[in-house]
C-alpha cells in the first residue's frame, strides 16, 4: 500500500516538474523575440542575403572608396570666328579620379552635324579623350552643339560638352543662299547669284556642276547687278538647265573654287522644279474586270497646261486603237480640258484589254501624250 501510494507521488511530481518545464519553454518562445529586439544595446540578427537565379548569391555594390569618378577638365570650349565649311574639331579630356575602371558607355550629340569619338574605359588615375567634330558648312553666325557623355559613375552617371563657334562666310551670296531651276521640260532655265567677299584674294576661278544638264559661268558683278553690304568684290554666278533637263526637283551642289585660302571652296545647294508643259491626272487609266451591260462604264482625264506662254492652249484629239472604247473632249477654258473615255457594250469584245489613250495637244514640246488603258471585258 505503501509502495503504491508513493509510486503515484513519484508520477504526479514528475508529471509536474515536466509540465513546468513545457510552460516555461512555451512563454520563453513566446516572449523572447520581442525581449530580445527590444533590449537596449542589442544588434539586429544579420540577414541573409537574397539569392540570385540560378541559385548564385547577388553581387554587393562596390564600397564608395571603389567606385570610378568622372571629372572632365572642361565641359566647354569656344572656337572663336572660323570660316564657313571649316570642321571645329576638339578633344575634351576626361580624368578618372576613382579606384576603379571607368566606362564612358556612349557619346550622344545634340544633332547630326557633330560626331562623337571617345575612349571606351579610363584606368583608375588615367585620362582618356572625348574627342567632338562639327560640320559648319550649313551654318552662318553663332552656333553652340553639344553631346551628353554617359559613364558608369553612380555619382556622375552623364555630363554634357560643348562646342561653340562663331561661323562667318568669307564668301557671302545674295539675294539667297541657293540656285533655283525653276520652269518647263524643254526649257532652258537659268538661276544668277552674286557671291562678295572683302578678302583680297577672293577671285572665283572655277565652277563645279552636279549634273550634266547644268552649266554654270562666271562675271564680275556689273554696277548694276552689286548688292550693297556684301563685300568689296563681288561677282555673278549663272547656273544654267539646258533643254534636256529631266522632269522633277533638281538637287545636288555647285562647288565654287574661290581663291581664299581661309575658304577655299563655297558650296551652293540647287533647288526647284521642272514640270511637263502639259500635265494629265490620272497618269494611267484601269476599268478592271466589268460587264459591259451594267452600264456607267466610263472614266475622266484632266488635261493641264503649265505653259503660260501658249494662251490658247488646246486639245485637239484624243483616241484609242480599241473597238468599243469612245473617247470625247471637253475644252472647259485656256488651262484645262477633260478627256472622258466610256465602253460601248453593243461594240467592245469579250476579254483584255491593254493599250494606250493617244491625247493630241498644240503644245510646241508636249504634243502628244499617251496614257497607259488597261481592262477585262467579261
Amino acid at each position: 500500500m505503501k509502495d503504491g501510494l508513493t509510486r503515484k507521488w513519484n508520477d504526479s511530481k514528475g508529471f509536474g516538474w515536466a509540465a513546468g518545464v513545457l510552460a516555461m519553454v512555451s512563454v520563453s518562445a513566446l516572449v523572447s523575440p520581442m525581449a530580445f529586439s527590444e533590449a537596449p544595446g542589442a544588434a539586429p540578427a544579420p540577414q541573409a542575403s537574397p539569392a540570385a537565379p540560378g541559385g548564385n548569391a547577388t553581387p554587393a555594390a562596390k564600397p564608395e572608396g571603389l567606385q570610378p569618378k568622372a571629372v572632365p577638365v572642361e565641359e566647354a570650349k569656344n572656337f572663336g570666328t572660323v570660316a564657313k565649311g571649316e570642321a571645329i574639331e576638339y578633344s575634351f579630356k576626361v580624368r578618372n579620379n576613382g579606384k576603379s575602371d571607368l566606362v564612358i558607355n556612349d557619346v550622344k550629340p545634340s544633332c547630326g552635324c557633330t560626331i562623337g569619338k571617345f575612349d571606351k574605359v579610363i584606368k583608375p588615375g588615367e585620362e582618356g579623350k572625348i574627342t567632338l567634330t562639327i560640320d559648319t558648312k550649313a551654318f552662318s553666325g553663332p552656333i553652340s552643339k553639344s553631346a551628353v557623355v554617359l559613364t558608369n559613375d553612380p555619382a556622375k552617371p552623364q555630363f554634357s560638352l560643348t562646342l561653340s563657334a562663331y561661323v562667318k562666310p568669307y564668301v557671302e551670296v545674295a539675294p539667297w543662299g541657293f540656285f533655283r531651276i525653276q520652269g518647263l521640260v524643254g526649257e532652258e532655265l537659268t538661276s544668277d547669284l552674286i557671291l562678295g567677299s572683302d578678302e583680297p584674294a577672293f577671285k572665283p576661278v572655277k565652277v563645279e556642276v552636279p549634273h550634266s544638264y547644268l552649266s554654270a559661268t562666271l562675271a564680275p558683278a556689273t554696277e548694276k547687278e552689286r548688292v550693297e553690304g556684301k563685300g568689296k568684290t563681288q561677282w555673278k554666278v549663272t547656273l544654267k538647265a539646258d533643254k534636256t533637263s529631266p522632269v522633277g526637283i533638281p538637287s545636288g551642289e555647285v562647288k565654287v573654287i574661290t581663291g581664299i585660302a581661309k575658304q577655299p571652296e563655297l558650296v551652293i545647294k540647287v533647288s526647284g522644279i521642272i514640270n511637263e508643259s502639259v500635265g494629265v491626272l490620272p497618269s494611267q487609266v484601269t476599268f478592271g474586270t466589268f460587264d459591259p451591260k451594267g452600264g456607267g462604264l466610263s472614266r475622266e482625264i484632266d488635261v493641264v497646261n503649265r505653259n503660260p506662254k501658249n494662251s490658247a492652249f488646246k486639245v485637239t484629239a484624243a483616241e484609242v486603237g480599241v473597238p468599243g472604247i469612245i473617247t470625247e473632249v471637253k475644252s472647259l477654258d485656256n488651262a484645262k480640258a477633260k478627256v472622258v473615255v466610256s465602253i460601248d457594250p453593243k461594240v467592245i469584245k469579250k476579254g483584255p484589254f491593254d493599250t494606250f489613250i493617244t491625247i493630241r495637244t498644240n503644245d510646241a514640246v508636249k504634243g502628244e501624250i499617251k496614257v497607259p488603258l488597261r481592262g477585262v471585258s467579261l
